[in-house]
């Protein structure tokens, strides 16, 4: 039996500025397809970004309504830099995040229950008046699952707005 979602009620809602954003996508079912895109990005990304350029861990998802079946399921799984890098590794790609208004939650549990904590977060803003932007979701992964409990692992869930 899985625990219950420990998830935050009310949206905060946040601008993020504008990011580059380093990247490995996958296309087909989130859910097999994320972990694939992790572990290869860092198969290929390894050690060559060095911490100090790395702001922040992202995996970016979106449902394209113009494609059908697992087509339609785009992720990327990726890092936030300061910098453009000198080289990019072949098989990554890299692109400007504009700067962009989220609504913004708190998951604090095992990644396996961000399929459950998304149609709760669109349930929650179904009943507001916010209005969801057609584009990428974001998941911004707060602490290391190399050395964090799973059910300490936080991920700010981060839904596009208007």
């Amino acid at each position: 039996m899985q625990a219950p979602l420990c998830l935050t009620t009310e949206p905060e809602i946040i601008t993020l500025p504008p990011t580059l954003f380093i990247y490995r996508e996958k296309t087909g079912p989130f859910m097999q397809n994320a972990p694939l895109a992790w572990r290869e990005f860092w198969s290929i990304a390894g050690d060559k970004f060095g911490n100090a350029s790395i702001l922040d861990m992202a995996g970016l998802g979106w449902i394209d309504g113009s494609k059908h079946g697992d087509a339609a399921f785009i992720y990327q799984a990726g890092i936030v830099v300061e910098s453009m890098p000198e080289t990019l590794p072949e098989g990554l790609q890299i692109r400007s995040l504009p700067q962009s208004k989220y609504a913004a939650f708190l998951l604090t549990g095992p990644y396996t229950q961000l399929a459950d904590a998304y149609p709760a977060v669109f349930a929650i803003l179904a009943k507001t008046s916010l209005q969801i932007r057609d584009d990428f979701c974001m998941e911004r992964y707060l602490n290391n699952p190399m050395t964090t409990p799973p059910e300490q692992l936080q991920t700010k869930i981060l839904i596009p707005l208007v």
